[in-house]
């Protein structure tokens, strides 16, 4: 008989076994059970992952996770739903001079029936309805005199820019139809059936879609402007994620700060795409990213870590007893430390005071010991089920031995109280570009998906800059895109 830990044997066939067989099997079959075990580990750890404890989005997560989470959290003393006490109301407010006064006069008494005509006014109550006029299409005609001048030369007066043919649409239609198909992120049928019910303008979907590649166009120099801001500013998040054209996947890549959007559409992720925006290379600001391996080559630059994706790994770790404790101790020293910023930066203090921040490393540097301390003497096998290291702890073993050799970047918001805690505004900024992939399934081309991109960057650094969206589309299709203001 041969032995193996793929073997299935009878009762009666392990009775004649050799003594040195046995112990070769029992050892061979312990070494795949713990094989076995890590993958169910793995198995496990990446079933239990949703939006609270990973970089998956919120989209992802189940149903009973949903419940799961929500049945956590405290009954009392938690955020209700809705308006919260305290907080400023939002009402309707009448305005003191509508556009237009209606009177109603009763014309019989309500008792005896009386006729009330010249009866003698003793009060009133008055309402005032909100609502638009009717909407249509404006006609304009425009036409271009030729004159002759004495000399015997004729001269035609010029055509507005948006005369562009001898029956064309204008600028607020075009700029409408843009708003609504990269900032309300309609499908072009609904939108050209969103003109026609509402407006009574019946466009074809061709004309939409050649409204977005002529705005993209446009746009051109406004994204070589902002790109020479964003360069500039102190402190820049950057972020990317996938997208398809077709059947092929690009890269959307974003860099952002609390006034301007730069969002860029490239064939890749890496250093080729960074080269070819143009910003990073010799940038030498600050940073904000989630770790990925491209932002360390851009040496000149300081590095901030997002908080977010860290407080998330600590909720993934801390899941197992064993490890409860120091991602607990992390995670609160984290949000304290941010309190702590948030307040310095609040009073235009550039760093949080010394004693405080030394502090707050102090507490940062006891909660990895204590991580450490309860994990198997490192660093874990290359290969996972050797050595006695659980899933577990291969994961814990990464995450603390990450925030030792990157704590100067994790706690760059405490040094430099402009460095945000998150990269949560760049995340933000990227995550229409999903939306819009969820709606029609893919870009159709290349162009089309850089169109997008240079739209979606002029409408979130306009709407960042608390600009009128649709004026300023309205000026793109006019005389020129609107340039905004810079660091």
């Amino acid at each position: 008989m041969e032995a193996g830990p793929g073997r299935v044997f009878t009762a009666s066939e392990l009775a004649v076994l050799p003594h040195a067989e046995l112990v070769e099997l029992v050892m061979a079959q312990a070494s795949m059970i713990e094989l076995l075990m890590a993958k169910v580990e793995r198995l496990e750890a990446e079933a239990s992952r949703d939006s609270a404890n990973s970089s998956k989005p919120p989209s992802g997560d189940t149903q009973a996770r949903r419940a799961q989470r929500a049945d956590a959290k405290p009954k009392a003393g938690g955020r209700r739903r809705g308006k919260q006490r305290g907080a400023e109301g939002h009402r309707l407010v009448p305005v003191p001079d509508p556009d237009v006064r209606v009177l109603h006069v009763p014309r019989a008494c309500g008792g005896c029936g009386a006729d009330l005509d010249g009866a003698e006014v003793v009060g009133g109550e008055s309402r005032q309805v909100f609502d638009i006029p009717e909407p249509k299409p404006f006609v304009t005609e425009h036409t271009a005199e030729r004159r002759r001048c004495g000399c015997g030369r004729t001269t035609a007066g010029e055509f507005p820019p948006e005369a562009t043919a001898p029956a064309c649409y204008g600028p607020r239609l075009r700029a409408l139809a843009t708003y609504m198909l990269c900032r309300q992120h309609l499908p072009v049928e609904r939108c050209a059936e969103l003109l026609s019910d509402v407006l009574g303008v019946a466009v074809s979907t061709g004309w939409l879609s050649g409204l977005v590649a002529e705005a993209g166009t446009a746009l051109v120099p406004f994204v070589g402007h902002l790109a020479t801001l964003v360069g500039r500013s102190p402190v820049v998040g950057a972020d990317e994620t996938g997208g398809r054209v077709g059947v092929a996947k690009r890269w959307f890549h974003v860099l952002s700060t609390p006034a301007l959007s730069l969002i860029v559409c490239h064939r890749s992720r890496g250093k080729e795409a960074v080269a070819d925006i143009g910003v990073l290379p010799g940038y030498r600001g600050v940073i904000v990213h989630d770790g990925l391996a491209l932002y360390d080559t851009l040496a000149e630059a300081s590095h901030a870590q997002c908080n977010a994706h860290l407080v998330r790994h600590l909720a993934a770790v801390g899941a197992v007893w064993d490890q409860a404790s120091w991602t607990k101790a992390m995670t609160a020293c984290l949000f304290e430390a941010k309190a702590a910023a948030d307040a310095a930066r609040t009073k235009g203090e550039a760093a949080v005071a010394g004693e405080a921040a030394a502090r707050f490393e102090a507490r940062y540097d006891e909660a990895l010991a204590q991580a450490f301390a309860v994990l198997p003497d490192g660093p874990p096998p290359r290969r996972r089920g050797q050595g006695g290291w659980r899933e577990h702890q291969r994961q814990a073993w990464n995450l603390a031995t990450r925030m030792t050799e990157r704590k100067p970047d994790v706690l760059r918001f405490l040094t430099d109280t402009r460095v945000p805690f998150t990269n949560n505004g760049s995340e933000r900024d990227l995550r229409m570009v999903k939306l819009q992939q969820k709606i029609s399934g893919s870009f159709q081309s290349d162009h089309g998906a850089e169109d997008f991109a240079r739209i979606r960057s002029y409408l979130q650094t306009a709407a960042k800059q608390n600009q009128n969206l649709l004026d300023v589309l309205v000026q793109l299709f006019t005389t020129g895109p609107w340039l905004p203001a810079g660091p």
